[in-house]
């Protein structure tokens, strides 16, 4: 009996120390540092942590796709979203820096790829709206400006393959979540000239639905505002739904008001950046009703 006993005993410590095992070589490890002069939140996989000025966290998950960094200065929320672009069993180090433009350091698996992604893809891809401003007030062959934006999209992408550096190449699992969110970023700088008319004419019309049925429409059921882009995207593409012949999906507005109509259409981590947005606003602005937009964070999303 006694024999027994310490069979199953020792077959279940064997249990739990296999389960590490395959945990610890298989999850990501990723830290992050406060060396900011703010609190700050994190966000990942539905959790919320809180992390102080000077303090780090350490953890480690399996298929951490995405982590999302949020500090209110004391005149804005500032939000950095951060892509986890690593393999299992890959390790990052994230520093959040006291510095004037939000810059994250890196260090650990992959760092050169999440500097690239992370600190210069937005100055990349919006530093050429200029260009594209210019090129379509001159241009009336749609086919010809659809070759110049997606030019610079390639561009963009090579250097994000070579630094990847995958013998798979565009196959590889990394790369391609890299490109996605990529080609969120690109598509949002379009979409930022080729919106914002009450009436869009047709040439823009066209090359709108170009660009969703392409690159947009198959993700879009599952577009949830895991990053800021794709909030960007639903509210650009959203006043145009009768114009373009688009039918999106209707949701429970959480806090009504009198901009429903384009509520309505946002699932509910979209509706927090209403929110966040319109209070980012009013704080800048200096107008009282950036209180308002602060409860309601505050009451309804836990912000």
């Amino acid at each position: 009996m006694k024999l027994k006993k310490s069979y199953r005993y020792s077959k279940r410590i064997l249990s739990i120390l296999l389960l590490f095992l395959f945990f610890k070589i298989f999850s990501q490890r990723i830290s992050v540092e406060n060396k900011h002069i703010y609190p700050l939140e994190i966000r990942y996989k539905n959790q919320v942590l809180k992390l102080g000025k000077g303090e780090k966290k350490v953890f480690a998950d399996k298929e951490i796709d995405f982590l999302n960094i949020e500090f209110d200065n004391g005149r804005k929320i500032i939000s950095k979203d951060i892509p986890i672009l690593l393999n299992p069993n890959e390790s990052l180090n994230i520093n959040v820096l006291n510095s004037i433009d939000q810059t994250l350091e890196f260090k650990g698996d992959k760092a050169p790829l999440h500097n690239l992604v992370i600190n210069q893809q937005h100055y990349i891809l919006y530093k050429n709206i200029g260009n594209y401003q210019d090129i379509l007030s001159k241009n009336t062959n749609t086919q010809q400006l659809i070759s110049y934006f997606e030019f610079v999209l390639a561009d963009y992408l090579t250097k994000i393959k070579t630094l990847n550096a995958s013998p798979t190449g565009t196959e590889d699992k990394i790369y391609r979540r890299a490109e996605k969110y990529a080609i969120n970023d690109w598509v949002a700088s379009l979409y930022l000239i080729l919106t914002g008319q009450k009436t869009l004419d047709l040439q823009k019309k066209e090359l709108i639905l170009y660009y969703y049925n392409k690159y947009i429409k198959k993700d879009f059921p599952n577009y949830h505002c895991g990053y800021k882009v794709q909030y960007n995207i639903i509210r650009d593409l959203i006043p145009y739904t009768h114009q373009l012949n688009i039918n999106f999906p209707e949701y429970s507005v959480i806090e009504n008001t009198d901009e429903d109509r384009i509520i309505q259409h946002l699932p509910e981590s979209c509706q927090r950046f209403y929110f966040k947005n319109n209070y980012n606003y009013f704080y800048e602005i200096n107008s009282p009703k950036k209180e308002y937009y602060k409860g309601v964070l505050k009451e309804k999303f836990n912000n």
